[in-house]
């Protein structure tokens, strides 16, 4: 039976309707079976423990601000490598997550550039190549303002700002930081939010305003607790405690980094956890337990070189290298101490070569000139930078004169405030 219908406002016969309609059907099926198909295949490709919420991969890469971009709707070229070098660093292989970045890097055009210059420096920054990093940052900044990414230019702001901030330009780095700051308030995003501050309060705490400092924590850490962040809470409690330290209340710091300390092993943050470590480990020699602090700071180290964060290992190996000093031990002292400032000038960040000098100083005293460069060069430096570090530690003593008897202050206790949380 024939009949006359209507199709897009035309009078069609019913049987050509009919088959109109079992055409675009079948269009339709094939479109989503296709669509279905790009999924599991994405899926199938997707290395094992990438989310498929690309925002960050988490806050124990220290303080870097982390920014993964929109990825769902690029070509294949661009997302697999990229999220390849994701798996890479979650697994700590930082080169090969570079080399990943490249490859997405050389596919990909407009804002899709922001987040690939972000992610390859946050890898830089943790292998210690500070200026490395710092290129990439501002590249990722240039280019999110290029395309209108403002989502992706806060955090790049806010790395430039860490970096400044480990060079000891503390303004340029509150500037920063403080812009990335409005950028992620003006889009509402309070988990995001809640790092910057921290980040911004050890600025403070670095230029000696403790109590702006204090108020910045406590901020972040209120927001943390609003949105059920565990790690921010953490990162927040570590940088409570810090301002505590710096202030002598040690019975007020102690506990705070303790409760930290328990929620960054529960969430399994490393980072987090190895500048807790280190930090209690600094409290414990403060008060003269340095059997104590020595447990703590060894862990810490071990933890540090497992993440490769190679200014964290620096630190580590400087406060061991002090707590050496401390128990009279000077062989050992001026080796550990001579890998800490290795490391510490390679890297240029600006705090700890000065405690380092005035550890070895110490060695200088209880030893002898020659004893330590003799140590030296058994440690396989060269002559030419032994002679350039006891030029440093003499340089040093004319600034300040020989203290035989007063503790060394640990190396900086690291502030905690990390990137946007997930």
């Amino acid at each position: 039976m024939t009949g006359m219908g209507h199709f897009l406002g035309q009078h069609v016969d019913a049987v050509a309707l009919w088959v109109v309609v079992l055409a675009l059907s079948l269009v339709v099926a094939l479109v989503m079976a296709d669509l279905r198909s790009r999924r599991l295949e994405r899926r199938r490709l997707r290395p094992k423990g990438v989310g498929v919420r690309l925002d960050v991969i988490r806050r124990d890469l220290d303080r870097m601000a982390e920014y993964l971009g929109e990825f769902l709707e690029s070509r294949p070229a661009v997302w697999q490598p990229f999220e390849l070098g994701l798996a890479a660093m979650a697994a700590r292989q930082w080169d090969q997550a570079i080399e990943h970045f490249r490859k997405a890097l050389a596919k990909a055009h407009g804002a899709q550039l922001v987040p690939i210059h972000n992610q390859t420096g946050v890898c830089r920054y943790i292998q210690g190549r500070l200026d490395d990093a710092l290129r990439e940052f501002d590249e990722s900044a240039r280019l999110a303002t290029q395309y209108g990414d403002e989502k992706g230019k806060a955090p790049a702001l806010g790395n430039v700002g860490v970096i400044l901030h480990d060079h000891g330009e503390l303004l340029s780095a509150l500037n920063a930081m403080s812009e990335a700051l409005a950028l992620v308030r003006r889009f509402g995003d309070q988990r995001a939010a809640a790092p910057y501050l921290g980040n911004i309060g050890n600025v403070h705490h670095d230029q000696g305003a403790l109590d702006t400092a204090l108020q910045f924590h406590e901020e972040a850490l209120a927001i943390s607790r609003g949105i059920g962040d565990r790690p921010g809470v953490a990162g927040s409690l570590g940088n409570i405690g810090s301002v505590y330290c710096d202030k002598d209340e040690l019975d007020q710091a102690l506990p705070r980094y303790e409760q930290a300390l328990a929620i960054s092993r529960e969430t399994g943050d490393q980072r987090v956890t190895a500048n807790l470590l280190g930090n209690i480990g600094s409290i414990h020699r403060y008060r003269g337990e340095l059997d104590e602090a020595l447990v703590f700071h060894e862990e810490a180290l071990a933890l540090e070189r497992e993440i490769g964060y190679q200014a964290g290992v620096a630190t580590e190996l400087g406060n061991i290298g002090l707590i050496l000093v401390d128990k009279g031990q000077y062989k050992q002292a001026v080796l550990t101490l001579a890998e800490s400032l290795v490391l510490l000038l390679a890297t240029g960040v600006a705090r700890g070569p000065r405690q380092a000098l005035l550890g070895l100083s110490r060695c200088d005293d209880g030893l002898s000139r020659d004893r330590v460069q003799e140590l030296l060069k058994q440690a396989g430096l060269a002559d030419g930078s032994i002679a350039d570090m006891l030029e440093r530690v003499d340089q040093m003593r004319r600034k300040r004169p020989r203290q035989r008897s007063r503790r060394l202050a640990p190396f900086a206790l690291r502030r905690l405030a990390t990137g946007s949380p997930a």
